[in-house]
């Protein structure tokens, strides 16, 4: 028996994704453009991803959609008729669209094309905790548990709760970050505090971006913290045997944990994905290096990502 084929139109489509709460899908298209071509722009000098999306060719392929509103802009103005609405915010694009055009025209439209790139860290295969073992200790969760809507009262005592079951430390810090809206302007700060010195303290504030996350606003406070800590002078960092660190993102501590460390940067086909893997292995075997692409290995299994 054979079962029903069932098409979903372009509207129903459309209503389901609303329902859900998703992106239109040409909404989404432009997002992962961009946050591809952000991706890309912080890969080294030297990436073959990088070297191709930096390329400017020659376009060929008019973009139909283009053309459509052209003509009818001008048939409305012939006939003095108001210029018709865009079908797509990109079909200002006179050719076809593809991930460098749109991920860049994104970005200009977002106003953040100018803004630098900070590269990606090239980092030891493992977590730099892990040659340390028992003498570095994550504690995320509470002795009493508590809710952001709990008093601040009872929140507070929870704190102090577990922070006295701990080790007395030689050295505190307490670190915090954050960004406007959680998105833009962000900043970070913590404060250091050496118990082996009469309480000293010593205070560190850093940017962490025009455009950023609260949680990276969050890691660079942790970061500058560090950094300050091993800038000390000797006699201070040998007084110093136990240092306690607390923040208070869990999103943080989640990055730290989950992130890959090490390895290779990705290849060409593995940022694009999907059937272009298939298209660099044909370039490959037919002597093509225009675009670039990579050896062999360019359809082996994801690399880890520094």
């Amino acid at each position: 028996m054979k079962h029903p084929v069932h098409q979903i139109g372009l509207r129903v489509r459309a209503a389901l994704l609303a329902e859900a709460d998703l992106p239109a899908l040409t909404v989404r298209a432009k997002e992962l453009a961009a946050t591809e071509a952000s991706r890309i722009a912080r890969l080294p000098a030297e990436d073959r991803a990088k070297q191709l999306l930096e390329r400017d060719p020659r376009p060929r392929l008019k973009y139909r959609a283009h053309e459509a509103w052209k003509r009818a802009c001008a048939q409305a103005a012939e006939e003095g008729r108001p210029e018709p609405a865009l079908p797509d915010e990109d079909a200002l694009l006179p050719h076809k669209p593809c991930i460098r055009r749109v991920g860049q025209w994104t970005l200009r439209e977002a106003g953040v094309s100018d803004c630098p790139a900070e590269p990606f860290l090239r980092v030891s295969p493992e977590p730099p905790w892990s040659t340390h073992q028992g003498s570095v200790t994550f504690i995320v969760d509470l002795p009493t548990t508590t809710r952001r809507t709990d008093p601040p009262d009872k929140r507070r005592e929870a704190a102090e709760r577990a922070l006295a079951a701990l080790p007395a430390p030689d050295c505190s810090i307490w670190s915090d970050g954050s960004a406007a809206g959680g998105t833009s302007n962000g900043g970070g700060g913590a404060a250091i505090i050496l118990h082996r010195e009469n309480d000293r303290r010593i205070e560190c504030l850093a940017a962490a971006g025009t455009h950023c996350s609260s949680t990276r606003a969050e890691l660079v406070a942790v970061r500058e913290a560090l950094k300050s800590l091993a800038s000390l002078p000797a006699d201070s960092l040998d007084a110093i045997k136990e240092i306690r660190l607390c923040t208070d993102s869990r999103a943080s501590y989640a990055h730290m944990r989950s992130r890959l460390w090490g390895g290779p940067l990705p290849s060409l086909g593995h940022v694009l994905g999907g059937s272009a893997t298939l298209i660099f292995e044909y370039l490959r075997r037919v002597g093509r290096v225009d675009p670039p692409v990579d050896a062999a290995t360019a359809v082996a299994a994801p690399a880890a990502t520094a």
